[in-house]
């Protein structure tokens, strides 16, 4: 384990109280759909058991709507414990992990963490470069951990570059698609990863229920890749992990379709409004893909003015110093009230 914990970024505290306006961490600002809160009401007296270990109706519901089978699928407390896990499970003390800079910050942490050596490529005008991560790579690449969109800057790579990408890696290196976001993807040109998946023995994909499904708090995400890892990955791992409310939550929330397209809709035309005044008012601001967008300042100190405008009042966003960029910042999609008076601040503030 490495004890070098001053070395590590580690997530910064944004548990800030109910009179600010939270648009720091990539919540659904409408939160969980009503069927999950009522689901979890009715069966609230449940947390005096112990939940389901295998976890056979989730995954069962799961591989129906990714037309997999269950033993493809893994539930675990969060995409960030399968990070973890598929590093400290897959990756020798001798092989290496490779991403993009300016990334999910998780990869670079659990590489840390487990002392795994990590390679970050160049990104190109904030998009994830797959030429710049296969460059990168050798015989000792165990991981490659790309998310597609890509997590803070909203950028993604289309079918074609990803196919053009896959052709080179051997397969004895597992490329993790981390589809956190994909829910919001609104571009025709976007890879199905699910298709690709049944190509490629070595794809492992990545899914969260802490975005679009609201369900951040009660840590819950799940995993696609063949059943020998995840057979090596059950039988090496706390017991129970799932606890017995999110998955109540989560079944219910896979089934009120009609709520996550309501909040995809919504989110994606509050990012178009969002993008659109924003760069009226000068800002350099990237065009996204997912339920945040990401601004970009020739200073640090330029940054930091506007950042403490919104501060000032009561809207927190968040500064990408831990991702490794000390001149942005990157705003989560909000409700039209909130979005409209990120533009009422700036717009004062320009003047």
């Amino acid at each position: 384990m490495n004890t070098k914990t001053e070395e590590t970024p580690l997530y910064v505290n944004l548990n800030y109280n109910n009179e600010v306006i939270r648009l720091a961490q990539n919540e659904n600002p409408y939160g969980a759909s009503p069927k999950v809160l009522e689901a979890i009401q009715k069966n609230i007296k449940s947390v005096s058991l112990y939940p389901d270990v295998i976890l056979t109706e989730l995954k069962e519901k799961l591989s129906i709507k990714n037309n997999v089978s269950p033993n493809e699928i893994i539930v675990a407390p969060g995409s960030c414990a399968l990070i973890a896990q598929l590093i400290s499970r897959l990756v020798k003390s001798d092989e290496n992990v490779v991403i993009s800079k300016l990334s999910f910050i998780a990869y670079k942490l659990c590489a840390k963490i487990y002392n795994r050596e990590c390679r970050e490529a160049e990104m190109e005008n904030y998009h994830v470069s797959l030429k710049n991560i296969l460059s990168l790579t050798d015989v000792k690449t165990k991981l490659i951990f790309i998310a597609n969109p890509n997590n803070p800057t909203g950028t993604f790579f289309t079918k074609t570059e990803l196919l053009s990408f896959l052709k080179e890696i051997p397969p004895t290196t597992y490329v993790v698609l981390d589809d956190a976001y994909n829910e919001y993807v609104t571009a025709q040109n976007f890879p199905d990863v699910l298709s690709i998946y049944k190509q490629y023995e070595n794809i492992i994909i990545l899914h969260s229920f802490s975005k679009i499904y609201g369900l951040a708090g009660l840590r819950i995400g799940y995993g696609i890749m063949q059943k020998p890892i995840i057979d090596d990955f059950e039988a090496n791992r706390v017991p129970f992990s799932v606890n017995s409310i999110a998955n109540i939550a989560v079944l219910a929330a896979l089934d009120d379709i009609e709520y996550l397209q309501k909040c995809a809709s919504e989110n994606a035309k509050e990012r178009e409004f969002l993008i659109n005044k924003l760069r009226m008012l000068e800002y350099n601001v990237i065009e996204s893909q997912s339920n945040f967008i990401f601004l970009y300042f020739s200073t640090t100190e330029k940054r930091d003015n506007v950042y403490d405008v919104l501060f000032k009042n009561k809207i927190v966003v968040r500064k990408m110093d831990t991702f490794g960029d000390n001149k942005a910042f990157r705003i989560s999609i909000g409700k039209p009230e909130e979005n409209k008076k990120i533009v009422e601040c700036l717009t004062k503030y320009n003047k």
